[in-house]
């Protein structure tokens, strides 16, 4: 055993605090009524966490940490008198004792390095900074791993009596603190009785108090079924940490590997692929490269590609293709028929991509600044905003005055800005003339626009507008298992098509799919909207989101690993298949939006990061 002991300055804390942490390691013995939750909280706890090799426990009272199941166990305290207490108390049952600072704690130990932890208790205190440490629990703890632990709701019978001392989480507070980083694994609710009665019963006789006991119990069981968290006093929360940092890095390995490997990256060409078609044969999947030139898809491709390697996450192992790719879409942007044929789809990610990467790659910013200009004057002369998808331009120029602030640039970024929002119907939802406008994607392009449009023009009296689309997106087309549905159709347009499909055996309608590529739309929606200053909290959507992409879905599958190559399959169908012919291929645009996703979550509001 050691004792790590950061410095005294850091960890020292008020007498009352020492106090209060080192009673919390062992509590004296108590009135059945109270120490039915204490044992609640433990069982429920212990049983979520399983067998596991290497827990750290986050300062649980100790029967909680005695009642590990693992060959080794950390402890953390928040305090040396609290430490030292669960050492007399434990002995060498704990591995290694650790004292850390309740003031945005770090935990010093590196990445990955548990499989498990817990903390039962301590997400009561007002005084440590639980965002934080849940962040730390996610860097410590493998993918493989777990986190359990529990928090009181204000239906606590303790919330009337210590709500100036201890901190009481709303159930969806609660859920916060798992996003985006953790699938949910449990989600356990504890009963008590409401303080009036909770105070009655706790001056009964011991033996009275025990028939109260177990009707508790019966009611924790019934609340957890029904999910009934109005009435629960606890949660015991568990999860396992989400590996966006691998699943980012196996993205871009995938984007760049050569296509015959099933890669993006066609040597030949010195390009990005359109997209991997993909089959399956005696029960296997097997991918071919579609090198045909599709002007929709590598934009995307390249635009989530600089948003990593614009980032805090990013290297320059891939900095020769990158170079590349934009070097030819350079060459095809000159040449006024080619360019002409180009969409918006392309030409705003195009756009943005320029733009960086004139602030990435220093060396070649006049002339990649240079190509976003020309893509800027082609732009402004034939965008009127009246197609969905002309929304990417908009976040085209955004950038692109981000980079190079020039008053033509800002006047067309205002005044699509406003042609942009007066298209919101009072449903929320965007209307263009297009006939798919109404689309999931359509919405999700149009967002990522205006919030580009708001950070780069500091006009954030749109953000209002952003909050309603998102709203609405959330009530009316997130399942419960946080899949985005295509379109809320009306009931009789979806049964008379689903009546036809069934008796005709027709190729299911576009309502039916699920779109891996929908849910990072969504993702990049809001995480334009917090880097354009929102303050609204969506990231337990955002958590959902992914956790379909990688196991809260109806085949309870990982898309990503599923496919082999390193990014998630194409969809599933709201029948479980993945085998609809015409769909059956993963397209570059959706790996950039990936990438974007990935790399926004784990980067934050988007900044360039340039050395």
């Amino acid at each position: 055993m050691r004792q790590h002991l950061l410095s005294q300055r850091s960890t020292e804390a008020p007498a009352a605090r020492e106090q209060l942490l080192a009673r919390w390691v062992k509590q004296p013995p108590t009135s059945p009524i109270i120490q039915y939750l204490r044992d609640e909280e433990r069982t429920t706890a212990l049983k979520r966490l399983g067998r596991r090799d290497r827990v750290l426990d986050i300062a649980s009272e100790a029967t909680v940490t005695a009642g590990i199941d693992a060959r080794e166990v950390v402890r953390v305290d928040f305090s040396h008198d609290a430490s030292a207490r669960a050492r007399e108390i434990l002995g060498e049952s704990v591995t290694e004792y650790v004292v850390v600072p309740p003031g945005r704690p770090t935990i010093p130990f590196a990445a990955d390095d548990f499989d498990g932890a817990i903390s039962i208790g301590p997400y009561d205190w007002r005084f440590l900074d639980v965002e934080s440490l849940t962040d730390e629990l996610h860097r410590v703890v493998a993918e493989d791993g777990r986190v359990v632990f529990s928090v009181p709701t204000p239906r606590s019978p303790y919330a009337k009596t210590h709500r100036n001392v201890l901190q009481y989480f709303d159930p969806d507070d609660a859920m916060d603190l798992l996003a985006p980083g953790y699938h949910r694994t449990g989600r356990d609710l504890l009963f008590q009785y409401p303080y009036p009665i909770h105070l009655a019963i706790s001056k009964l006789p011991d033996a009275a108090q025990e028939r109260f006991v177990v009707l508790a119990h019966r009611l924790s069981d019934v609340l957890t079924d029904a999910d009934a968290d109005d009435f629960a006093s606890y949660l015991v929360l568990s999860g396992e940490p989400i590996p966006y940092e691998r699943y980012l890095d196996e993205s871009l390995t995938c984007l760049f590997r050569p296509m015959n490997e099933a890669g993006f990256w066609n040597h030949e060409r010195s390009r990005i692929l359109r997209a991997q078609k993909y089959r399956f044969e005696n029960g296997l999947l097997t991918w071919r490269p579609d090198t045909r030139i599709h002007w929709r898809y590598a934009p995307f491709g390249i635009m989530g590609a600089m948003r990593w390697r614009a980032s805090s996450l990013a290297d320059d192992r891939y900095d020769e293709q990158l170079r590349a790719e934009l070097d030819g879409f350079a060459r095809d942007t000159s040449d006024d028929e080619t360019l002409a044929e180009m969409p918006s789809y392309g030409l705003g990610p195009l756009m943005v991509a320029f733009s960086v990467a004139a602030r990435v790659f220093e060396d070649d910013h006049d002339r990649y600044l240079d190509v976003a200009r020309r893509l800027f004057q082609h732009t402004v002369e034939r965008v009127s905003f009246d197609h969905s998808e002309d929304t990417l331009v908009l976040m085209g120029w955004a950038h692109l005055y981000e980079a190079a602030p020039t008053p033509d640039v800002r006047d067309a970024v205002t005044d699509g800005l406003h042609a942009v929002v007066e298209r919101q119907a009072p449903e929320g939802l965007f209307h263009f003339e297009n006939h798919t406008t109404r689309r999931h994607q359509n919405q999700m392009y149009t967002l990522w626009g205006i919030g580009a449009a708001i950070r780069a023009t500091g006009l954030t009296g749109y953000l209002e507008v952003i909050e309603r689309v998102l709203d609405y997106t959330i009530e009316e087309r997130m399942l419960d298992n946080g899949a985005f549905i295509w379109e809320d159709l009306p009931v009789w347009k979806r049964l008379r098509h689903d009546v036809t499909k069934h008796l005709l055996d027709r190729r299911p309608p576009h309502w039916d799919f699920l779109y891996e590529c929908h849910q990072t739309f969504f993702v990049n929606a809001v995480m334009s909207y917090y880097a354009a200053g929102g303050e609204k909290n969506y990231d337990r959507e955002v958590g959902d989101a992914f956790a379909w992409i990688y196991g809260r879905n109806a085949l309870n599958l990982d898309l990503h690993d599923y496919s082999g190559i390193g990014v998630p399959m194409r969809f599933l169908t709201l029948g479980e298949r993945m085998d609809v012919g015409d769909q059956m291929y993963k397209g570059s645009y959706e790996i950039g939006s990936y990438i974007m996703a990935l790399s926004n979550v784990l980067d934050g509001a988007f900044e360039y990061r340039v050395e």
